[in-house]
């Protein structure tokens, strides 16, 4: 069952190895999909054992240190692979234009969070409506959870991931650290994030620095706004749904079949975003919540659907950003 990935030579057989992936994605994976578990066995065939054998030592050591682990592209394949099946008709990118001027530039993606699959969704929406260049260039910021199981492994390597610690408030069990701990790993990997960032990653990072187990978004994090000091990138919010269907919350997280819908956001240049916001932090990522939950059905907003008074000035600001004109600072920086 793929339980200690790359440790069993058993597992450099790429039909064992099918055979052990298919059963962590779960029973409606193969039985209503008929054709994934032979598309999963020919990519494996296909790749030579030299890339598959590369490929398990990566999934048996991605994870392991803090800060940058690249891609792999036998888990992007794989992933896109999964994704085109178990993903329903009307799956989409819905209002793309902003993602036209970001080729070629920086960019940080900022996203709802639902599901540990959320990623891998929308960076196969990205490539498969297109925008292949902004889908190869994600590096995604990750939590410690995401590489506590091999089916997670292998969906962190479809993408490049900065691995790092969650704040004290939100993390448990083995992601638990001292607050001292969290403060100086953290410092490193955001390091390694501006660089990726500076070198002309598209970033994403989850606001609210965990997944929402009611569908509807938590308040962000404030610190997440150390993500765009002294960034020069275009922010892209957006929002999606159907994800807590694909991977559903529970002691089991196998796949099931979902519509999934990213929906892209008003873009605003990183910097402009935080000289509008006076360099607040809490008002910064409120502003980016509001503008995310502006993508998402109202029954998916939570904290950002209007009824806080406390984010007044947020709403306010996202409105401006939002109107068309309303706002110098518009992503034209």
């Amino acid at each position: 069952m793929l339980e200690t990935p790359g440790s069993d030579d058993s597992w450099s057989d790429p039909r064992a190895f099918a055979d052990g992936l298919l059963a962590l994605l779960g029973p409606e994976a193969q039985r209503a999909t008929p054709g994934l578990p032979e598309s999963v066995r020919e990519m494996l065939t296909s790749v030579g054992q030299r890339e598959l054998d590369g490929f398990l030592e990566r999934l048996q050591s991605t994870g392991e240190d803090w800060g940058y682990h690249p891609s792999h592209a036998v888990a992007r394949a794989l992933s896109h692979i999964v994704m085109r099946a178990m993903l329903e008709k009307g799956s989409a990118i819905e209002q793309p234009d902003a993602l036209a001027g970001a080729k070629g530039r920086p960019v940080i993606f900022v996203g709802n969070h639902l599901s540990f699959a959320d990623a891998n969704a929308f960076e196969f929406l990205l490539s498969d409506a297109g925008y292949s260049e902004l889908a190869e260039r994600l590096v995604v910021v990750a939590g410690p959870k995401v590489f506590t199981t091999p089916l997670r492994r292998v969906a962190s390597l479809g993408f490049g991931t900065i691995k790092t610690p969650q704040s004290s408030s939100i993390a448990s069990g083995e992601a638990v650290m001292s607050p001292r701990d969290v403060a100086r790993t953290a410092s490193r990997t955001l390091r390694e994030a501006r660089e990726q960032v500076e070198a002309g990653a598209a970033l994403l990072v989850f606001i609210e620095g965990t997944r929402s187990r009611s569908g509807s978004m938590q308040r962000a994090l404030a610190g997440v706004a150390r993500y765009l000091d002294r960034a020069e990138a275009l922010v892209l919010p957006f929002g999606q749904t159907g994800t807590e269907r694909l991977t559903p919350i529970g002691s089991t997280e196998h796949f099931q079949h979902a519509r999934v819908i990213a929906r892209i956001g008003t873009p605003v240049a990183a910097a402009d975003l935080v000289d509008l916001c006076n360099h607040k932090r809490a008002l910064i990522m409120d502003t980016l919540g509001c503008l995310i939950a502006d993508c998402l059905p109202a029954e998916s907003r939570g904290v950002y659907s209007g009824s806080d008074p406390r984010l007044g000035a947020a709403r306010e600001l996202a409105a401006r950003l939002s109107h068309p004109g309303g706002s110098e600072t518009n992503g034209r920086r």
